[in-house]
């Protein structure tokens, strides 16, 4: 049969044992500690890292927006400079045709006037001569011309970039 003092030794050993799971738990608790701090250092960072994202492409978003209104404003004026183009071409050979038919017949006339009247002819030369001295020290006035640009709409500034993206995204350095 077991004594008194034999089970007091057991009681002993199985407190030195427990003693000893005691420590061993509260170095695995300090471990679990470590690590959960390790994690929601992590989850903070990757929440930062996040944000910073979402604000870079909010960023890039708005200068998207920004480029295509640029690229509107681009087309307008393409629009405008090939519409003018057109109309400039059609206006070009209708004028070119009616100052070719003007150059024969006003020659024609030239002649007639002149066989016809040479004193006035004289007269004439020596008036065309003198407007052209006139004309050369006082210009007449040009006419308004006809065609005035007309500016497209643009866009305002394009958007300010985040700030501290850059030192917000990595924050352990």
């Amino acid at each position: 049969m077991a004594t008194l003092n034999d089970a007091y030794n057991q009681l002993v050993a199985a407190n030195a044992q427990l003693t000893t799971i005691h420590g061993d738990l509260q170095t695995v608790n300090t471990s679990v500690e470590g690590v959960n701090t390790s994690v929601q250092a992590t989850t903070t960072a990757v929440e930062n890292g996040f944000a910073q994202l979402d604000t870079l492409v909010g960023y890039t978003n708005s200068l998207l927006a920004y480029e295509v209104q640029q690229n509107d404003t681009i087309i307008c004026n393409l629009t405008k400079i090939a519409q003018q183009t057109c109309a400039l071409v059609n206006q070009a050979v209708l004028q070119t045709a009616a100052q070719q038919a003007m150059r024969e017949d006003l020659e024609d006339l030239k002649q007639l006037f002149e066989l016809a009247n040479p004193a006035a002819a004289v007269e004439q030369h020596r008036l065309e001569a003198l407007n052209r001295k006139i004309e050369k020290c006082c210009p007449p006035k040009l006419p308004t011309p006809p065609c005035v640009y007309e500016p497209c709409t643009a866009p305002q500034k394009p958007p300010t970039p985040p700030r501290n993206t850059q030192s917000q995204a990595n924050p352990t350095k």
